[in-house]
């Protein structure tokens, strides 16, 4: 059984806040944001999955047929790509997506937390829906950052640079934000407005918000106070 359903963190852009949301949601010392190397096993897990139902499902009596002959006995065709039963063979893909789920909120129950989450900018929104959906009792915070902020700070430490990229970048963003507009469950998604948070006037309120979105205590004002991550320096 699932244990502990986690925080999905994440924006239409790198740049945008998610380290800081980290920070401030592990700060609490009650949860652990793991990072974007475990948030890409859950995308890639969750893909993989998805694949798999959408190739395998359509032709499964083709299949399972196939290795009903091979079982009787008859070997002489063409065989490259044989498979278990298809239900048995994707219950094997699902069940090493939960051993995942389930393996992350065991390494956070170890370290004494008892939330646990990953954060991933970028994160394609179809990917992010699909685990929503996988996980109802899941929560995620989204965090949009002024465009123009995003692009300079992104420039400044040479993520991006000539006006191709640029673009490039800029066409990510609004793509990303509107499909999460669009596509992201209302009722387990905050959208965060990066300057409320980094406003003092706003801060503490969005703090208490934030904590209580996630059922946790107000998260941390004294993170805020350090810059991480700026790499020009």
């Amino acid at each position: 059984m699932l244990t502990q359903a986690p925080i999905f963190i994440s924006s239409p852009v790198r740049r945008s806040g998610t380290t800081l949301l980290q920070r401030l949601y592990t700060g609490t010392g009650e949860a652990i944001i793991f990072g974007e190397s475990a948030a890409n096993d859950l995308m890639m897990a969750g893909q993989m999955l998805q694949m798999k139902e959408q190739t395998f499902m359509p032709n499964r009596l083709l299949r399972d047929q196939m290795l009903e002959r091979v079982r009787n006995g008859s070997v002489n065709e063409w065989i490259p790509d044989l498979l278990p039963p298809i239900p048995d063979y994707l219950n094997l893909h699902k069940k090493l997506l939960n051993d995942l789920i389930n393996g992350f909120a065991n390494e956070a129950e170890k370290l004494g937390r008892g939330q646990w989450g990953v954060k991933l900018p970028e994160w394609p929104i179809h990917s992010l829906r699909y685990w929503q959906q996988r996980m109802p009792e899941s929560k995620t915070i989204y965090i949009v950052r002024d465009l123009e902020e995003c692009v300079t700070s992104a420039t400044k430490i040479g993520m991006i640079g000539g006006d191709q990229y640029t673009a490039q970048f800029r066409h990510i963003y609004q793509q990303h934000l509107a499909q999460a507009k669009q596509h992201l469950s209302k009722e387990t998604t905050y959208f965060l407005d990066y300057a409320d948070l980094v406003d003092p006037a706003k801060a503490n309120d969005q703090l208490k918000a934030l904590g209580e979105f996630c059922g946790l205590p107000t998260l941390p004002k004294e993170v805020l106070a350090v810059r991480v991550g700026d790499y020009s320096q």
